[in-house]
């Protein structure tokens, strides 16, 4: 075909799977391919707005993005409009001063499979649901909700950003979404990014939870009775088929002390040290994987915008380094000689 030829000359059928394919793979596209046409922008919005990342902060922040040019985030006043479109969401607020945005995101963003947010934020999600029950409930009195309206019930997916308490799941224990499910029990996925302050893990709260992962370097440095410390039960839990024990590259090369604290009496080497937690943990349960996450050059929300958009998941990533084995091999043999001062 000449190079020449006009758009216009091509089957539609063509040019729809061009611009499907084109949505698809690169979000610059799918942002150009929205202006070109009114069904044009049909097909790139749903590609455009699976992945939207809400990231406020105080008003005096630097580089405060309003979400115009960047089409990985998002304004809650427009949430109307895309707001069904979204699969994956990653909610990150900087106060209570936001919490009626958050509340605005989370109802509009019904179709929800993959949800990223504060654990401060989960009360926020409890009452967002709860407003939308009751909303519904004076619809149907009506006879005029239709039975295809979509609800909370496809969230199987939460990744916590920061740390968490016992009570703030208090407001989701027994939350029902629309379909009559408890939006707990529909929970398989579960990744928290900070233990820091406080250890808790509701895996208890979570009884079909397959997949957890955790920050090792969080979990303490007592390892006098268990090298791997993880969250008490864990391991009898009957659903869980993975844990994935996160280990922060720049903190494992950056901060010997890990090292020290837990292995006394060793001369501490980034490489063979996490060979060796590689070997502990699969000798401890062969569910437990061990994964460098973040690793350098990238962060969290980084990392978890690639899998979102069809990269390879974290899970995925942990399944295929138990299969090669090598894992790791990459780090180096010391630390950097300005990390002993």
């Amino acid at each position: 075909m000449d190079s020449t030829t006009p758009l216009s000359n091509l089957p539609p059928e063509l040019i729809i799977s061009i611009f499907e394919i084109a949505s698809c793979d690169h979000q610059q596209a799918a942002l150009s391919i929205s202006r070109v046409s009114t069904w044009a922008r049909k097909i790139a919005l749903p590609h455009l707005f699976s992945t939207v990342i809400y990231r406020s902060r105080p008003a005096f922040a630097h580089g405060m993005s309003s979400g115009a040019r960047d089409p990985r985030t998002a304004r809650p006043s427009h949430s109307q409009c895309w707001g069904p479109l979204v699969r994956n969401l990653w909610l990150e607020s900087s106060g209570i001063s936001n919490a009626s945005n958050e509340e605005a995101l989370i109802r509009a963003c019904e179709n929800v499979e993959n949800l990223a947010l504060m654990s401060q934020s989960l009360p926020v999600l409890a009452a967002s649901i709860q407003a939308e029950n009751a909303a519904r409930r004076g619809a149907n009195s009506k006879g005029s909700l239709s039975s295809s309206d979509p609800s909370h019930c496809r969230l199987r997916s939460i990744t916590l950003i920061t740390h968490t308490f016992r009570f703030v799941w208090d407001s989701l224990v027994g939350l029902q979404v629309q379909d009559g499910s408890q939006l707990l029990h529909n929970i398989t996925h579960l990744h928290i990014l900070d233990l820091t302050i406080s250890s808790f893990t509701p895996h208890n709260l979570l009884p079909n939870l397959t997949h957890l992962a955790l920050p090792y370097l969080d979990l303490g440095i007592d390892f006098k009775q268990d090298a791997l410390r993880l969250s008490p039960g864990a391991l009898g839990h009957r659903a869980l088929q993975m844990i994935v024990l996160t280990v922060a590259e720049e903190k494992w090369l950056n901060n010997p002390w890990y090292h020290i604290a837990r292995y006394p009496g060793q001369t501490p080497s980034p490489k063979p040290m996490f060979r060796l937690l590689v070997r502990w943990a699969r000798e401890k349960d062969e569910r437990i994987h061990v994964v460098l996450s973040p690793q350098i050059g990238d962060d969290p929300c980084k990392e978890w915008v690639k899998a979102a958009r069809g990269g390879q998941s974290l899970w995925e990533v942990a399944a295929k380094t138990r299969a090669d084995d090598s894992h790791g091999l990459g780090l180096p043999d010391a630390f950097p000689k300005n990390r002993w001062r």
